[in-house]
C-alpha cells in the first residue's frame, strides 16, 4: 500500500481512486469484497475522511464500488453493458463483454393470444401464440427473467433447447430479426421475481418491453424482460457518437 503524493498536481481523492482501480483490476481486491472503513482508509494513506468520502462517493457514482446501508462498501460485481439502441440478443451481449450466457427454461406453451398479442403481434382474435419464459444467467449470475411472445406459425421453436439462444435457432429457420420497438421503464420485483433475480421484494427493477421485426417489418416477436439493474447497465448511444468512438477504438 502507497501512500499519497501530497505534493503531486494530481487531486489526492483521485490518486485514492486510481489506488483501489489498480487494486481492482491487479485482483487484490475481487468482486465482493468489503473496503476498509472511512477512518482506516484514512489512517493507512494519511488522508482526511473527506478525501475518502469522495473518492469513494465517485467509484460507487461509476458503479465500481456499491454501499449497503449499515454494513460497508464493496467492490460490485461486473455488470453487463449493453447498448439499448441497438437490438441485440442477450447471448451475444454477454460474448461481446466476455462474459458467458446461460438461460433456464421456466416454460414454454402455447396459449391464447391477448389483446396485447392481437395488437403487437398482428393477430386475428382467437389465434395462439408461443409464450417461452426464462431466467438468463450472466457469468453464473440471474440477471434477467425474460418472456417472449411469438405468433403460432413460430410453433417449431417448441421442439428446440430453448436453454439455447432463441435468435439462433430462429437463424437456422432463415428468421433474422433486424429491428425493433424497445420501451424501458422501471418496475417493482414481485415475489417471483425477487426469488429468481435474487432480490429483495419490491426492489427496483428495469422492465424493458421489445416488439422486434425481420427486413420486411414483419413482427418476429415480443419480449418482456424483467432485469436487476445491479448487473446490468443500459447505455443510450447516438449514431454520430457511436461513430466517432467505432474510429478511436480503430486508430
Amino acid at each position: 500500500m502507497n501512500k499519497l503524493n501530497k505534493e503531486s498536481s494530481v487531486a489526492l481523492y483521485q490518486q485514492l481512486i486510481n489506488e483501489i482501480k489498480e487494486s481492482i483490476q491487479s485482483g487484490e481486491l475481487k468482486a465482493g469484497d468489503r473496503l476498509m472503513t472511512e477512518g482506516e482508509f484514512s489512517k493507512a494513506y494519511d488522508v482526511s475522511r473527506i478525501t475518502v468520502r469522495k473518492a469513494i462517493e465517485v467509484l460507487v457514482e461509476e458503479g465500481i464500488l456499491i454501499k449497503k446501508q449499515g454494513i460497508g462498501t464493496f467492490v460490485a460485481e461486473k455488470k453487463l453493458t449493453r447498448d439499448a439502441s441497438i437490438f441485440m440478443g442477450f447471448t451475444e451481449s454477454c460474448l461481446i463483454d466476455n462474459k458467458v450466457p446461460s438461460s433456464k427454461l421456466i416454460s414454454a406453451d402455447l396459449t391464447g393470444a391477448s389483446g396485447v398479442d392481437q395488437r403487437d403481434l398482428n393477430l386475428e382474435e382467437g389465434e395462439m401464440v408461443i409464450r417461452v419464459r426464462r431466467l438468463r444467467y450472466c457469468d453464473g449470475a440471474p440477471t434477467i427473467l425474460e418472456e417472449n411472445h411469438f405468433p403460432q406459425k413460430y410453433a417449431f421453436l417448441l421442439g428446440a433447447n430453448l436453454e439455447n439462444s432463441l435468435y439462433e435457432i430462429l437463424e437456422e429457420h432463415n428468421v433474422i430479426v433486424a429491428a425493433g420497438k424497445r420501451r424501458i421503464s422501471i418496475c417493482f420485483a414481485t415475489k417471483e421475481e425477487s426469488e429468481l433475480l435474487q432480490v429483495n421484494e419490491k426492489d427496483a427493477l428495469l422492465l424493458m418491453k421489445d416488439i422486434c421485426v425481420d427486413s420486411q417489418g414483419d413482427v418476429i416477436h415480443t419480449c418482456k424482460s424483467v432485469i436487476n439493474p445491479q448487473l446490468y447497465d443500459l447505455n443510450f448511444i447516438s449514431s454520430s457518437a457511436r461513430m466517432k468512438w467505432e474510429k478511436n477504438d480503430n486508430d
